[in-house]
């Protein structure tokens, strides 16, 4: 067993038998899988995606938060190499006038370019909220999963592995 997970096993226990809260800042998604019951993800320091974690692994809806899953080291890592999130991070002291993460997505359309998006639900109920143009407020459930469709990822995730 890690340190890693004798400590998170620790907190854990903690948790429970003092009906504690706590507050993970990490880039760790197995670290966030094993621990939390609700996420926050942020991307240059905005909230782009919030959901019980069930939700946010079952069903993610911001594209960012769709590329930090697809990079979770797996079986094929070793092979392959870790897989990257292609393009560069905006400087923090640019004006969030337009989506953050459009210059890097896979999804993004003329309006991210110029627009930045509200928090919106995304999930049945009002516990999964993404900020992202493709989900506008007032789209049916229906719409939004067909809007999610006709997006499918262009390019984004590098692979890391050698050139062939």
């Amino acid at each position: 067993v890690t340190i890693q997970a004798q400590i998170l096993d620790l907190l854990k226990e903690l948790q429970e038998e003092r009906n504690l809260s706590i507050l993970f800042i990490t880039h760790d998604m197995g670290v966030i899988a094993d621990i939390s019951d609700r996420v926050n993800v942020m991307y240059a320091g905005q909230i782009v995606e919030k959901a019980p974690v069930e939700s946010l692994f079952a069903n993610p809806q911001h594209p960012y938060t769709e590329a930090l899953i697809e990079t979770i080291p797996g079986e094929e890592t070793r092979e392959e190499g870790l897989r990257t999130i292609e393009g560069e991070v905006p400087t923090p002291n640019e004006p969030a006038t337009y989506c953050r993460f459009a210059p890097r997505c896979p999804k993004a359309f003329d309006a991210c370019e110029t627009n930045p998006p509200a928090n919106v639900p995304v999930g049945e109920g009002d516990e999964h909220f993404a900020a992202c143009l493709l989900y506008p407020e007032g789209l049916s459930e229906a719409e939004r999963l067909e809007r999610h469709r006709e997006h499918q990822p262009r390019t984004g995730i590098d692979s890391g592995g050698a050139d062939e």
